[in-house]
């Protein structure tokens, strides 16, 4: 919420992790114009970052989002990964936020931990798909894929 109660309607409402579209540079107050969920406003230039786009899945995934427009110079938008390439037409991919930190080694319920993903608060997953029966997604974090708890996550709009 705005400490500035007079303008506060004409600020954007984001959560911690959520994609903005910066539109234009920052204004003489310290805030960008940006657009996020549907939805457009002020955003405070302290309380957001830019996030680089050097991992070409994290690429792909903006531009199909349309957080990034599409390159239309020869470079090819689809991943190179193989494994990025495997995933399904017909999977929803969803994001997340991780509400806490995850170490699979000390607070798995599973035996086979070493399939679990362990994060940080804050961090993106990817999740790829629904929830299994007892209670896991399969996410991507930076490229490594496992299974994560869902009780963990809450989900994050695309734009």
């Amino acid at each position: 919420m705005s400490p500035n109660h007079e303008t506060a309607a004409e600020e954007l409402p984001f959560v911690p992790g959520q994609i903005i579209k910066v539109c234009g540079d920052k204004d003489s107050d310290g805030f960008y114009h940006g657009e996020s969920g549907g939805l457009s406003g002020y955003v405070p230039s302290n309380m957001v970052a830019e996030i680089p786009v050097n991992d070409e899945y994290l690429k792909y995934l903006l531009m199909q989002q349309g957080f990034l427009p599409v390159d239309h110079t020869g470079m090819s938008i689809t991943p190179a990964s193989s494994d990025i390439v495997s995933i399904p037409e017909d999977v929803i991919v969803r994001r997340m936020v991780a509400l806490f930190d995850y170490d699979p080694w000390e607070s798995s319920p599973n035996l086979d931990s070493e399939a679990e993903l362990g994060f940080r608060s804050g961090e993106i997953i990817y999740v790829l798909g629904d929830m299994d029966q007892d209670g896991f997604y399969y996410g991507d974090l930076h490229g490594r894929r496992g299974l994560v708890p869902s009780n963990y996550l809450q989900p994050l709009p695309w734009n």
